[in-house]
């Protein structure tokens, strides 16, 4: 039987890459050599080689990765070692391995810092995943979850859930950040089309796809699991082949910091983004405290209690919070007042209108997601931004409040808008978590409630101080 390895990088002239690859028995005996690889063109490289056999020790796990090397032998880079590979091994099998290089993700290391690193075993008997006479492993690399997600796989034929959102296959996570998944292919004749997807681990609901075209699988020279080659036949998986299929990352739309932003769809936060209403949710919160014999609050103070709804807001603003037995009247007290007041002193912030007139004029969708309480959301909308807001989204019942995910996704569904041409734009440390959670890029504005390292402290990336540099 035999191996085969294949992955696509762009050499310079006199450079060559390597497969330094180890076999572990499971008494801990391991065995290691180093594959030169050929190319053609300088970017398509492989080789090949029987499977390795030790009646002595018989073989349980294969680990490997990839390095480029000068003439003389001399180790140049090796890809990052985040992502483990390492699978069972049957020397019974013929193994097929079409793999990415793998890329630091840390921004900050150095390209040449894994030069001396070796690859290793993490364990000797990694995830027994089941193999069948005609096998495909699917992996990717996912470090950008959240608590509560998973990854899973969905495809065009029904043994891969046959694009149904119902019908993923969840992967097995492995390591932390890599998941992956065994099928048995024996049922699929044609070209596989399929794409990685991220579940509630809990809930087992899809919440967003990955970003990009279809990874494809079964048509020769575009066998890099998605890759853009030039078709020039079907590949087949015969009697005991197992294809290997390291996706590489999980693809998440990235947007440069620096970058124009050019999406057709932004959803904006309200209070803090679009608006300064400081001011009067102060006022009408001290009306409420005063009117019920509480301590008032200062600027400062609501300025840091704003953000997750005006429940929350008087829930620690109220001395004792919701265990106050005065709660309930001071928030409606705080209601009652502030939807005759709420725009004694709030203004749409310097070039926020300008902004919204100039994506408008380019046919963009403008949607407005808030924690206020609908009425009050749609009132302001209305009077400060007539038709230059689509969709505007308070708090209402039967739907989450942020930083969940609901209010961006029934904004989407109003608008009939793509989630991946969207952006969300908010002044919180809330708004970049319903960013996140909504599976889009989040734009965090430096003139709201929150400042620069507040923000960075709570996970912002792209932070802007114009509502004019949105165009």
């Amino acid at each position: 039987m035999k191996m085969k390895f294949s992955i696509a990088y762009a050499a310079k002239w006199g450079h060559a890459l390597h497969v330094e690859l180890t076999f572990a028995a499971a008494d801990g005996y391991q065995d290691t050599m180093d594959l030169p690889m050929t190319t053609r063109d300088g970017y398509h490289w492989e080789v090949e080689m029987a499977s390795r056999q030790n009646r002595h020790h018989p073989f349980v796990a294969v680990a490997y990765c990839y390095c480029v090397k000068d003439a003389e032998g001399k180790v140049l880079r090796r890809e990052s070692l985040a992502s483990a590979r390492q699978y069972v091994f049957d020397e019974s099998k013929n193994f097929y391995f079409q793999d990415y290089w793998l890329e630091e993700d840390n921004p900050y290391v150095e390209k040449n810092a894994f030069v001396l690193q070796q690859v290793k075993f993490t364990d000797v008997k990694p995830a027994r995943l089941p193999l069948f006479d005609r096998t495909i492993i699917f992996k990717i690399h996912a470090p950008k979850l959240y608590e509560g997600e998973a990854v899973a796989l969905l495809g065009n034929h029904p043994t891969l859930g046959k694009w149904n959102p119902a019908h993923f296959l969840k992967m097995q996570n492995n390591h932390g950040k890599d998941w992956e998944i065994s099928v048995n292919v024996q049922a699929i004749d044609e070209p596989i089309e399929y794409k990685y997807v991220v579940i509630d681990a809990q809930t087992q609901k899809l919440k967003r796809w990955e970003f990009g075209d279809n990874r494809i699988f079964g048509i020769s020279g575009n066998e890099q699991a998605g890759g853009q080659g030039t078709p020039q036949g079907e590949i087949r998986v015969y009697h005991q082949d197992v294809y290997v299929l390291h996706g590489g990352e999980f693809r998440i739309k990235r947007v440069p910091v620096h970058a124009q932003f050019n999406f057709d769809t932004y959803i904006f936060d309200l209070d803090g983004t679009l608006i300064s209403s400081l001011h009067d949710l102060a006022a009408s919160c001290n009306y409420a405290l005063k009117l019920n014999g509480m301590p008032e609050r200062t600027l400062e103070e609501v300025r840091m209690f704003v953000g997750n709804g005006v429940k929350k807001l008087m829930e620690r603003a109220v001395p004792g919070g919701l265990e106050n037995e005065k709660f309930e009247k001071t928030l409606q007290d705080f209601r009652q007042h502030y939807m005759v007041h709420n725009m004694d002193n709030t203004k749409p912030y310097p070039d926020v209108m300008e902004m919204l007139e100039e994506l408008k004029n380019r046919g963009k969708n403008i949607a407005v997601v808030s924690n206020k309480f609908y009425a009050a959301t749609q009132e302001i909308c209305r009077h400060f931004f007539g038709d230059l807001v689509d969709v505007a989204i308070g708090e209402r019942e039967n739907i989450k409040k942020k930083p969940a995910p609901d209010t961006v996704n029934e904004a989407l569904r109003q608008l009939h808008a793509n989630r991946e041409r969207a952006v969300y734009i908010g002044d919180s440390d809330v708004d970049v978590m319903t960013a996140k959670n909504s599976g889009m890029p989040c734009i965090s504005v430096l003139w709201g409630f929150r400042d620069h390292d507040f923000l960075l402290a709570h996970g912002a990336s792209i932070l802007i101080s114009s509502p004019l540099q949105i165009l």
